[in-house]
């Protein structure tokens, strides 16, 4: 294995020698070319031909300015319009965006179609409609590099702007693409021309490589201006720092020059693709979520953006596949036919990334649905065992976790399948391993089982106060597919499976009725003491701050009679929870009217005053 690489590593190391030395060799012989085509090109214009063909350029140019003018009297009013118009939101400015876009490629698509259509009605001299072609393509291209330009970064209209950059960073990326939009068809149209037409390969050679360095630097120093080499800090300390985006993308970009110096010029496409495909994955939430940002935050976040986001996200692969099909120069039909290794994991790896995309939308819909509704309920840690939506808030956040568990199930499972391997046998084995596992934690299976079943039939919820047949008791603060937390009055928190919990006891569900005893003097008129706790129970009915409290008003019998002793018994009818305070009051209210009529309780010294005059 080591003489196998060290002999690749050998060949590569050749074939950069004589890239290099080819490239010295056009270096050395470029000028001779460039004087020879002058002369020739000089020549050829001091003759009757090259006058003929100068004038039919300017003819070219004249109409293609006229077509456009004639089309832009009709679409300036628009235009401007368009310009000058209020903008309310982002994605107002995003139509807006895309109206001007179509105004402008619009009076482009004019100018080039009519130069290219009307220089197939001269008659040019040989090589001369090569370079006119040529250069029209050239100017079309760096035109159509202002126009996105325009339309995206806006450097002059801040509140049609299309991406969340600064206006100094807008005037940078503007300038940036109008220049790579020239340098681009300069290192592959001219140098085209010059080896086919002039007969100058050295120079066209040369020509490509300074136009790939020339590139390179620029995106190298456009890295560095727009993020300043350092990642913007990180909120949460527990996460490491990342390494600086913009020398990852530096190291892409020369990483892509030094494939096309050892001259795969094919291996450089591919390689370019997959770096303009990972930069954009890289900035494209940023993209998305800025046309959401200038709007109030609802309860719960909208789903447009997430699932805006994977859509794009896919279509971003899909074309950069699509790219490199372009590169490799091999039709759609014969890519889907092909038996090649790369070819065909390549494809599967397109349908696992369908997959992938069609799970998360479906995950953002559930997530986000059930965390809208969650934030519409309350908050988690606030719920009182009365709140009607006790239920909701105990089980959406399990259909949340069995929901996600499923989908990544399934979509491993689907990943596999697509990428051609057998699940059945998978599927078998799984079978078998559950089994065993199951009778060896034979314990959380009942406890598993026996938590759907508590779950099903309502047993208990998030916030009310249970007693389970083991003695623990406790207010339910989180419920899991196999414990419940039980947090005890005096503060610990207990996780009791559910297996473990045997029968519960539910304090917290519907009503309770509250019961005391109260013992006064045998003396006591027994119908005279139950009036007065009626008048009292009907007095709380009637308090605000009491009232809604009660179910049933207060109300007492004589119970029994002891020596000395008559013990009545008094109870109210209350919501879980607020029997402790309703009980405090009827003492309090109680003791007061008992002081009043002057009658003490069993085994005071007070005189006892049945009637009052």
């Amino acid at each position: 294995m080591s003489a196998g690489l060290s002999a690749a590593t050998m060949s590569v190391l050749e074939s950069a020698k004589e890239r290099l030395s080819t490239f010295g060799a056009d270096a050395s012989l470029a000028p001779k070319e460039l004087e020879g085509l002058l002369a020739t090109v000089s020549s050829a214009l001091a003759s009757g031909s090259g006058v003929r063909a100068a004038t039919y350029l300017w003819i070219l140019l004249l109409i293609g300015c006229g077509v456009e003018w004639l089309y832009w009297s009709y679409a300036w009013g628009p235009l401007r319009a368009i310009e000058s118009a209020t903008v309310a939101s982002r994605r107002q400015a995003l139509g807006l965006g895309m109206r001007r876009l179509t105004l402008l490629g619009s009076g482009l698509l004019l100018f080039s179609l009519a130069i290219l259509g009307a220089s197939a009605g001269f008659r040019w001299p040989a090589g001369v409609q090569e370079g006119i072609v040529t250069a029209a393509l050239l100017v079309v291209a760096v035109r159509l590099g202002w126009v996105m330009a325009n339309v995206l970064l806006a450097p002059g209209l801040t509140r049609l702007r299309l991406l969340p950059v600064t206006q100094a960073e807008a005037r940078w990326l503007a300038a940036v693409v109008v220049v790579l939009s020239a340098l681009v068809p300069l290192g592959t149209l001219v140098p085209a021309f010059l080896e086919q037409v002039a007969g100058a390969p050295h120079s066209a050679n040369l020509l490509r490589l300074v136009v790939a360095g020339a590139i390179a630097l620029l995106l190298t120093a456009s890295a560095f201006a727009l993020t300043g080499g350092a990642e913007p800090k990180v909120p949460r300390r527990s996460r490491l720092p990342r390494f600086p985006r913009a020398i990852v993308i530096s190291i892409m970009v020369f990483a892509v020059f030094a494939v096309w110096l050892l001259g795969s010029v094919t291996g450089a496409l591919i390689a370019a693709v997959v770096v303009a495909v990972v930069v954009l994955q890289m900035v494209l939430r940023e993209i998305v979520f800025y046309f959401w940002g200038d709007v109030a935050a609802p309860a719960a976040p909208s789903l447009m953006p997430s699932i805006v986001l994977s859509v794009s996200r896919f279509a971003i692969v899909l074309f950069g596949l699509g790219a490199c099909a372009l590169a490799l120069d091999s039709p759609v039909s014969e890519l889907a036919a092909s038996q090649h290794f790369a070819v065909r994991f390549g494809l599967q790896l397109l349908g696992v990334a369908a997959l992938a995309l069609f799970a998360n939308v479906v995950w953002i819909l559930v997530k986000t649905t059930i965390d809208h509704r969650l934030e519409g309920l309350g908050p988690l840690e606030a719920h009182a065992a009365t709140n009607p939506h006790a239920r909701l808030l105990t089980l959406l956040p399990l259909l949340r976790t069995t929901a996600a568990v499923m989908l990544a199930v399934m979509l491993v499972l689907s990943s596999l399948w697509a990428l051609g391997i057998e699940i059945t046998p998978l599927l078998a084995g799984a079978g078998v391993v559950g089994l065993a596992l199951g009778f060896g934690a034979q314990a959380l299976v009942r406890d598993v089982i026996a938590g759907i079943f508590f779950l099903a039939e309502d047993v208990f919820r998030v916030g009310e106060y249970v007693e389970s047949g083991t003695t623990t008791k406790g207010t339910v603060e989180k419920i899991t597919l196999r414990t419940v937390a039980l947090r005890h009055h005096n503060g610990p928190l207990h996780f009791v499976p559910y297996g473990s919990l045997g029968t519960v006891r539910n304090n917290s569900r519907d009503w309770v009725i509250e019961k005391f005893n109260l013992p006064l003097p045998v003396e006591v008129d027994s119908e005279k003491i139950r009036k007065v706790i009626k008048k009292i129970g009907q007095q709380m009915l009637e308090d605000p701050d009491i009232g809604h409290m009660l179910r049933e008003p207060l109300k007492s019998k004589l119970a029994r009679i002891d020596p000395g002793v008559k013990v009545f018994r008094c109870k109210f009818q209350t919501a879980p929870g607020n029997q402790f305070d309703v009980r405090a009051q009827a003492f309090k209210r109680i003791e007061a009217e008992l002081r009043a009529l002057g009658i003490p309780f069993a085994g005071g010294a007070q005189t006892i005053i049945l009637e009052r005059g």
